[in-house]
């Protein structure tokens, strides 16, 4: 995703860069495996395990550019969940506003 053109042109990281991010990300994840439950992809269910594994993960972010997680009821399900849905531009910007 982060060699991605469109993401090169907003960001251009280089690939040490996205290799260092990459390296960060797998010190701080978690595998997690997701409890299904009731529908909330309502137009895609195959897209609940997503959700379920962020919320498996407490999850503080589901990175998405899938317009069905955009949705009003997944929204409300995840914001109950406390966990925010945004684009990979958005997370990125964030990411990189953060003190390191």
């Amino acid at each position: 995703m982060l060699a991605y053109p469109r993401i090169q042109l907003r960001w251009g990281m280089r690939p040490n860069e996205i290799e260092q991010y990459l390296e960060t990300l797998a010190t701080v994840s978690e595998v997690v495996a997701p409890v299904a439950g009731t529908p909330v992809v309502l137009n895609d269910v195959e897209d609940d395990p997503v959700v379920y594994s962020a919320v498996a993960g407490r999850a503080d972010v589901l990175c998405t550019i899938d317009s069905h997680f955009y949705e009003k009821s997944v929204r409300e399900f995840c914001k109950k969940q406390h966990i925010e849905i945004m684009g990979d531009v958005e997370l990125l910007r964030r990411v990189r506003s953060q003190p390191t």
